[in-house]
C-alpha cells in the first residue's frame, strides 16, 4: 500500500485527492479520521486529463500496481511553486503579509493545517497496520478495475465521510433513474401534447440559462483587466470573486430563465386561451404558477440527465447529480405532485423549496468552495 502527501499549494486541509483502486484504503481512512477532507470530484477532473500533472502515487499506482492514498494541500496554490518576482505571486504573498522572498517556504504552511493532517494520518495508520485485510489490497489495478469494486467518497462540511463501493453507486443510480423514467413517462402520458411542449420550452429555459450565465462570466474576465490594475485581483482577497464572477453568472442566469419563462408563459397563454370557463383574472394566474412549475420540473430533469450519463460511464462524481435530484423531487411529489389531471396549479410552497435543497446544499457547498480555492490558485499559471 502507498501513502503519498502531496501539495499543489501552501495550507487548508490535506485532502483525498486520489484513492485506490482498491477501496480498503480509503474505507479505513473514512472511519477513524478525525476531521476526515477529500471528494471523489478531484480524482475524477485528474483522472481526466483536463490538469496536464502527474504525482509520485500515479508510479506506485501504475507503475507498482499498488493501492493507497494520495492526499494534498491545495489552498493558495497561486504562491505555489510560482516566481516570487511576479506581480501575481507578490499579490498573493501580501495576504499572507510575507516578503517575496519568502514565497514557497515551510512558515507559509500554517500549524493548524500540519494539525489536520497529523491527526487524521496518526489514526489511519494506526488502524491500517493492524488490519487483517491489509493483504487483500494488493490485488492488481487491473483485478480491480475490472470488477467495478473502486470507492465513491466524498466529505460532509470536513465533520464526516460519505463511502461507498461503485458496485452499490450503479444499483442505486439505475433504481432512481428507472422510477425518475417512469414518473416522466406518466406524467407525460396524462398530460399529452401540452406537457411535452411544455417541458420542452421549460428546458430551453434551462439551456438559456446556462448559456447566460456562462457568457457574463466570461464577460467579466474579459472586462477584469480593462479596469483593473491587476487582472487577478481576487488572489489576495479571494471572496472577491462573490462579487466579480458569481454575481454576474447569478445575472446570466436570472436572464437566461426569464427569457425562457416568457416563452413558455406565451405558449402556455395560447393552451389556456381556449378554455372559455375560465375568467381573464384566474386564466393569468394560472398561466404563471403552472409556468413556475415546469421550470421546477425542468431543474429536476437537468439533474436525471447528468445521473444518466454519470452512470453509464461510471463516473464517481455523478453522486452530485443524485443529491441535486432525489430530495428536490421528493419534495414535490410529497408536498405538490397529484394524479389528477383537472386539478388547477397551486403556488409552490416555501416548505417545498426548503426540504428540497437543504440537503444538496448541505452535501455539496463544501466541494464547490475547495473547487473555487483550488480555480484561484490554477488560474495564475495561466497569466
Amino acid at each position: 500500500m502507498a501513502i503519498d502527501l502531496e501539495a499543489m499549494g501552501i495550507g487548508g486541509k490535506s485532502a483525498i485527492f486520489q484513492a485506490g483502486p482498491h477501496p480498503l484504503a480509503v474505507e479505513t481512512f473514512a472511519s477513524v479520521a478525525k476531521y476526515p477532507s477529500g471528494n471523489i470530484i478531484f480524482q475524477d477532473i485528474f483522472s481526466s486529463g483536463v490538469i496536464n500533472s502527474a504525482t509520485d502515487f500515479q508510479v506506485y499506482r501504475e507503475v507498482a500496481g499498488l493501492s493507497g492514498l494520495d492526499f494534498v494541500y491545495a489552498d493558495h496554490g497561486a504562491v505555489y511553486h510560482t516566481k516570487t518576482s511576479g506581480r501575481l505571486a507578490r499579490e498573493a504573498l501580501s495576504r499572507c503579509k510575507l516578503r517575496e522572498q519568502d514565497n514557497d517556504k515551510l512558515k507559509l504552511l500554517k500549524s493548524g493545517s500540519l494539525q489536520h493532517l497529523g491527526e487524521n494520518m496518526l489514526a489511519f495508520l494506526l488502524q491500517i497496520a493492524t488490519s487483517s485485510h491489509l493483504s487483500k489490497a494488493n490485488a492488481t489495478v487491473d483485478d480491480i478495475q475490472s470488477s467495478h469494486d473502486t470507492a465513491v467518497y466524498y466529505d460532509i462540511l470536513g465533520q464526516y465521510m460519505v463511502i461507498y463501493r461503485q458496485r452499490f453507486a450503479n444499483m442505486l443510480h439505475s433504481s432512481v433513474i428507472l422510477q425518475s423514467l417512469l414518473i416522466w413517462t406518466t406524467s407525460l402520458l396524462m398530460g399529452g401534447s401540452t406537457a411535452a411542449v411544455s417541458l420542452a420550452f421549460s428546458c430551453l429555459s434551462n439551456i438559456l440559462m446556462w448559456i447566460f450565465s456562462i457568457s457574463f462570466s466570461v464577460l467579466a474576465a474579459f472586462i477584469l483587466p480593462l479596469i483593473s490594475s491587476s487582472p487577478l485581483p481576487y488572489l489576495s482577497i479571494p471572496w472577491l470573486v462573490l462579487g466579480l464572477f458569481a454575481a454576474p453568472a447569478f445575472l446570466g442566469a436570472l436572464t437566461g430563465q426569464h427569457l425562457g419563462y416568457l416563452v413558455l408563459k406565451r405558449y402556455l397563454s395560447n393552451v389556456y386561451a381556449k378554455r372559455k370557463q375560465l375568467s381573464p383574472a384566474i386564466q393569468a394566474d394560472l398561466i404563471k404558477l403552472e409556468t413556475e412549475r415546469w421550470l421546477f420540473k425542468a431543474g429536476s430533469l437537468q439533474w436525471l440527465v447528468l445521473l444518466v450519463v454519470g452512470t453509464y460511464y461510471k463516473i464517481g462524481s455523478s453522486y452530485l447529480a443524485l443529491v441535486w435530484l432525489v430530495p428536490p423531487a421528493f419534495a414535490y411529489g410529497l408536498l405538490e405532485a397529484t394524479l389528477t389531471p383537472g386539478r388547477l396549479p397551486k403556488p409552490l410552497k416555501l416548505a417545498t423549496l426548503w426540504m428540497g435543497l437543504a440537503i444538496p446544499i448541505l452535501a455539496s457547498a463544501g466541494q464547490f468552495i475547495k473547487l473555487t480555492t483550488v480555480i484561484i490558485g490554477l488560474s495564475v499559471r495561466f497569466i
